[in-house]
């Protein structure tokens, strides 16, 4: 694929993530308005992190992982051969249904049981059991409709239609904004896992009409079980489930940890993760996004140079971004925490918790965007196996650092240990990966690439410093204008520097109008 290929349709996916981690934000402060870092806010936490643990599992990890390289060769065999893509994703909805609705309808009776068992930080207290039990009941449907998003995801992807699906966790989020703007007074605090359920089911019914204007729709198939397609799907998504569900195990192990320390220290790590899941989003997992369907299909068609090309070129993409976004948050977090929540009942104690965790959150978001990139090389490759076990051993490691970290940093503590969990998986994924292939993945570089880089980061750095002191006692809204222009001097700087990455910057900066058309659908 070639760089410009791939990083417009990176910065289509991107401008939609954007566009629902903008959403997104305006969620969280509309919460830390009205909830604050409260016991309410810990227990929805809670309640939420069961639904979306088993979301994770199913649904936007395993599925649209698990189905893209299978429809890919659907797909492009579709024209020589008699498998029918539509037989296919008729079969893969119809077993995905079946199975997670049986899932939502248990996790729906065992409510109770569940909730006792994970948030057993919350015995003798019966209010936060009774509204964390309630809360999950509400919203295990969520579980249904967003694994079927998650499908339509994957299919869109396949297509090369990344708009859509980047743009449907909107939806998500505008679920959430609108109950509580219009029923926060109906249903009270119970209004947030309401939100849940109403955001599901816009995202999933946005991204029907692009699937039905390609001439496939989603229609009950009772024998999908005998599809070779399904039975497929089913062998690459079951390590890719267990190696998510160890993932997860980090985020509630989290949360079962510092529900163990002082009232706020649950929604303090949540909403500095929230922050700093905005850079990932918006370019990390938007770049793994739009580079699996075009590694699988590399693979698939037997051009493993083409591959490699494309994996490098990922790579170099996700250190230009990231590498600046980890100085910037590890420099303003307190400025940034203020500006995007500091209002309500979320006060000066809130705002400072959830800096600190922030601080420690932040060195592992490099490495975080690093793991989704290769991660998806090995799914491109056919193999599930390999991050099962990396996956396995990082949250072992994880899961020690928290019970050891959590007794000197305290919460910070579990913000510190995933940073760290997070550099040991991406340490193992580069072994195994040049095991694998004999790519060496960060030794392909164009020759004076690095230096420039470091030049560019440098220039960031300084310029992070004199911001910090210059608007140390100004208005939020100075350090924003700041911050802008901070972002501006980076972009500007491979210009300066006569940088390959100029040419795909006036690309893209080229190509707006087109993107913003293909957002409009």
């Amino acid at each position: 694929m070639k760089e410009t290929t791939l990083f417009k349709n990176t910065v289509v996916i991107s401008l939609g993530t954007l566009l629902s981690r903008i959403s997104g934000l305006l969620r969280e402060i509309l919460i830390s308005s009205f909830f604050g870092a409260t016991w309410v806010t810990d227990a929805f936490l809670i309640a939420y992190t069961i639904p979306n643990l088993l979301r994770r599992l199913f649904a936007e990890g395993a599925l649209s992982t698990s189905v893209v390289p299978v429809f890919s060769r659907y797909f492009v065999a579709s024209s020589s051969s008699e498998e029918d893509p539509q037989d296919f994703i008729s079969s893969v909805f119809s077993g995905f249904t079946f199975v997670v609705a049986l899932v939502c309808v248990l996790g729906m009776v065992f409510s109770s049981s569940i909730v006792h068992l994970v948030a057993f930080g919350f015995r003798g207290e019966p209010a936060k059991i009774l509204f964390t039990t309630r809360s999950t009941q509400i919203m295990f449907p969520f579980l249904l409709l967003i694994s079927w998003s998650a499908l339509l995801m994957g299919f869109l992807n396949t297509l090369h239609i990344f708009s859509w699906s980047a743009v449907a966790p909107f939806f998500f989020n505008l679920g959430t904004i609108v109950s509580i703007l219009a029923f926060r007074r109906v249903f009270g605090p119970y209004v947030l896992a309401l939100g849940v359920v109403l955001g599901g089911l816009w995202q999933f019914l946005f991204q029907v009409p692009p699937l039905r204007q390609k001439g496939f729709t989603l229609r009950i198939r009772w024998c999908f079980f005998r599809d070779p397609g399904f039975q497929e799907v089913l062998k690459l998504m079951l390590p890719v489930t267990f190696a998510l569900a160890v993932s997860q195990v980090n985020t509630l192990v989290d949360r079962i940890v510092a529900s163990l320390c002082r009232e706020g220290a649950v929604s303090a790590l949540y909403f500095s993760d929230r922050l700093m899941e905005f850079p990932l989003g918006v370019f990390g997992v938007a770049l793994s996004v739009a580079v699996l369907p075009a590694l699988s299909q590399n693979v698939w068609m037997e051009k493993m140079e083409e591959w490699q090309r494309t994996l490098w070129q990922g790579i170099r993409w996700v250190l230009f971004f990231m590498l600046p976004a980890v100085v910037f948050l590890m420099v303003f977090p307190l400025a940034l925490v203020n500006l995007v929540y500091r209002r309500g009942v979320f006060d000066h104690l809130a705002a400072e918790m959830t800096a600190a965790a922030l601080f420690f959150y932040a060195p592992g978001l490099l490495f975080f965007a690093l793991n989704h990139l290769l991660t998806r090389a090995f799914y491109s490759l056919r193999d599930t196996r390999t991050p099962v076990k990396i996956g396995l051993l990082s949250v072992l490691l994880n899961v020690v650092l928290d019970l050891w970290l959590v007794r000197f940093l305290d919460f910070r503590g579990v913000a510190l240990a995933t940073s760290f969990s997070a550099f040991f998986q991406f340490t193992l994924l580069v072994y195994f990966l040049r095991q694998k292939t004999g790519v060496e993945v960060f030794l392909h570089f164009p020759r004076g690439w690095l230096w420039k880089v470091g030049v560019q980061l440098g220039v960031f750095v300084l310029g992070c410093v004199y911001v910090a002191r210059t608007t140390m006692r100004s208005s939020l809204w100075e350090f924003a204008l700041g911050a802008f222009f901070l972002w501006v001097l980076y972009l500007v700087l491979p210009f300066l520097l006569r940088m390959d990455e100029r040419k795909v910057l006036l690309a893209m900066f080229g190509d707006v109008r087109r993107v913003f058309r293909q957002l409009g659908g």
